[in-house]
């Protein structure tokens, strides 16, 4: 999508910099670097396109402060910043403003909420909204199109809940937290009870706890807990379809990645990282700031400061022997057939 920054506006947007370069035009467009045109912002990052920024048409390039590989062209301006993710990350968050602002305080005559919900001042409420008895919307919250939000619920100041989300009863969210599109908080959990060969469900009076600055992505599902409370704890980040399990426990600043499953009343410590597509087994305890390699199964506790890795997971250093020794066993296979031949042949 194109929009329009003048260059002044993208050195205020981007932190600390020193220019090298004569460009003086807008910026219409952020793109890569083999593929950047003029008026085109682009950036390095990664060190292996570190060849590109001599060859790039792009008019505006950031570049980290180490960089001295090449000078600008004609028409063309390096911006050199501390780092170079963040300050596009910066950048980005201005544009996005420009592309899709805030929307402005107000409730939709479409929209359908019981006279008892307490609302927030500056909030908007869009089309179609249901908002049931007793539930409490903070201030300069948004809350936008087909959201359905249960009786008795309480979200906090800053909210941004986006088109399709339902929060369901009793769940309490807190402040300056994201919940983008079809996640459902509150959902009921999977648990039953086997009686004479048939499960017998089990009921979930809990709720679902998610304290502040908190982002959950796309179609998360989070489960409420049997009983007290499933957390998910203050500046944690969750990726698109995300399944996490009752009476599951989420420390703070912690990075769920996609289509990871999180089986009920496991405790994850701060600051931890799961990969996408593990799977953590229930009732377990990860130690604070572990690391979790994508597409592991976890069936066993794991300490602080771990990094493990595969199904079952292990310490990353077991499972990338482990991995080596695998791609071994076809010449060790062959190599047994022939000490079996020779032994045949000798008797």
């Amino acid at each position: 999508m194109e929009f329009s920054l003048s260059l002044e506006e993208v050195k205020g947007s981007i932190g600390t910099y020193s220019d090298e370069g004569d460009y003086q035009g807008n910026i219409t467009q952020i793109s890569s670097l083999a593929k950047a045109e003029k008026n085109h912002l682009s950036f390095l990052s990664n060190s292996k396109y570190r060849s590109d920024v001599a060859t790039s048409k792009a008019s505006v390039i950031l570049l980290e402060k180490n960089y001295d590989l090449s000078s600008p062209l004609r028409n063309q301006i390096y911006l050199r910043v501390e780092n170079t993710s963040l300050s596009l990350a910066k950048l980005c968050s201005l544009i996005e403003g420009i592309l899709s602002p805030r929307p402005e305080p107000s409730i939709s005559e479409k929209a359908l909420i019981h006279n008892s919900v307490k609302l927030g001042k500056n909030v908007h409420i869009a089309d179609f909204v249901i908002i049931e008895a007793n539930s409490v919307i903070g201030d300069d919250t948004v809350i936008l199109n087909n959201t359905f939000i249960a009786k008795n619920v309480k979200i906090g100041d800053h909210c941004s809940i986006d088109s399709g989300v339902q929060v369901l009863h009793h769940c309490v969210i807190g402040n300056h937290v994201n919940i983008s599109a079809g996640t459902v908080v509150g959902s009921d959990g999977f648990g039953y009870e086997s009686v004479r060969g048939c499960h017998q469900k089990i009921s979930h009076i809990g709720n679902v706890v998610i304290e502040d600055h908190v982002e959950i992505g796309a179609n998360t599902t989070i489960d409420r807990a049997r009983f007290a409370s499933t957390t998910v704890g203050e500046g944690t980040k969750i990726d698109n379809l995300v399944q996490i399990g009752h009476n599951v426990e989420i420390g703070k600043h912690c990075l769920i990645v996609a289509q990871v499953g999180i089986s009920g009343s496991t405790l994850i410590d701060d600051h931890t990282v799961i990969g996408g597509q593990a799977g953590l087994a229930g009732h377990l305890k990860i130690g604070k700031s572990s690391m979790i390699a994508a597409q592991s199964g976890v069936t066993k506790d794991i300490p602080t400061k771990s990094f493990v890795r595969g199904s079952p997971a292990m310490p990353l250093n077991q499972a990338h022997k482990l991995m080596a020794l695998q791609r071994k066993l076809p010449n060790i296979y062959q190599r047994l057939i022939e000490v079996e031949t020779k032994v045949t042949e000798s008797e």
